[in-house]
């Protein structure tokens, strides 16, 4: 009887003993599910683990406690390497509230950026939930999450493309002539005439838009805030982020102040971040020139197809 004793009671000191805690930061669009197979646990033992409500779901960058047994290994994707021969590219690093974003290059691959910004593949394709391991030319992916220095980040030298400032063009007219007895005067009147945006015409996906009919399934108005890229100013190719629209859907965006529009693509959703408090939606500062904007908030009317 005191042998059976003793091995009821050192038994969960054993189970104990055969488990470890693994801190996990909660990346975009991840849920309990989702992390649980990772780890090979339960979603809803997870969240109980945490003394969490299951149905409540997970906030980005929120950190999670997961317990795994010493012999479990996280599922992880093997990527297959391939050799490139280097080109010369310019790589491009946006930093918008705690989300840093990097913008592909033409034959730039995920084992080519994880190594770039010394993070791993696993991390890309959980920040920016892929499942493949191919990317697409001129699209922005997440690297990176914190208040760091690009410096820490940035593994090479990196060229930015300069934003084109907005150019002030004087120009002199109006020249009167007011004769006397004795002599002419000639006053010149100065006027400022500001180059403001690229003359797209909406940009680059208004015909996409178009060729759905518009897209007018969904209104909202609201205020729009502004995040800085080198896409558009060249091509017209404005880019935003969205909480409703679907994913690589066109939004139609209407200054309110003074009925300009531009089509943007929705590369993904508004980071849930103090800056993006009363937010509706993010636009590339190019596609904010095109709306006569500048950097600052302004008031807008969206139309889009969930």
């Amino acid at each position: 009887m005191k042998k059976l004793f003793s091995v009821l009671f050192f038994l969960p000191l054993f189970s104990l003993a055969q488990e470890k805690i693994i801190n996990h930061t909660v990346a975009p669009k991840e849920s309990y599910s989702s992390i649980g197979r990772l780890y090979n646990i339960n979603g809803r033992e997870l969240a109980n683990y945490n003394k969490l409500e299951y149905e409540k779901g997970l906030s980005i960058g929120q950190v999670l406690k997961v317990p795994v047994k010493k012999d479990v290994v996280p599922v992880v994707q093997t990527p297959t390497i391939k050799v490139e021969t280097p080109i010369k590219q310019t790589t491009v690093v946006v930093k918008n509230g705690n989300a840093v974003y990097h913008t592909v290059a033409a034959k730039e691959t995920l084992y080519g950026v994880s190594k770039k910004y010394g993070i791993t593949i696993t991390d890309i394709k959980k920040w920016n939930n892929l499942t493949l391991d191919a990317l697409s030319l001129g699209s922005q992916i997440i690297v990176g999450y914190g208040n760091v220095e690009a410096e820490n980040i940035i593994k090479k030298e990196i060229t930015p493309t300069p934003v084109e400032p907005v150019k002030e063009v004087v120009k002199t007219h109006e020249v009167k002539k007011v004769e006397t007895p004795k002599e002419i005067k000639v006053t010149a009147v100065p006027v400022v005439v500001k180059n403001i945006g690229n003359g797209f015409n909406g940009g680059f996906f208004k015909t996409a838009f178009d060729a759905k009919g518009g897209w007018d399934a969904s209104k909202e108005t609201g205020t729009a805030a502004v995040f800085k890229s080198t896409s558009g100013w060249e091509d017209g190719k404005y880019y935003c982020l969205h909480n409703s629209a679907a994913q690589g859907s066109i939004v139609k965006i209407t200054n309110n102040s003074n009925g300009k529009i531009i089509y943007a693509k929705v590369l993904d959703v508004i980071p849930d971040i103090k800056q993006n408090n009363g937010v509706i939606i993010r636009i590339s500062n190019a596609a904010a020139a095109e709306l006569g904007a500048g950097e600052n908030q302004f008031d807008c009317t969206l139309s889009y197809s969930k």
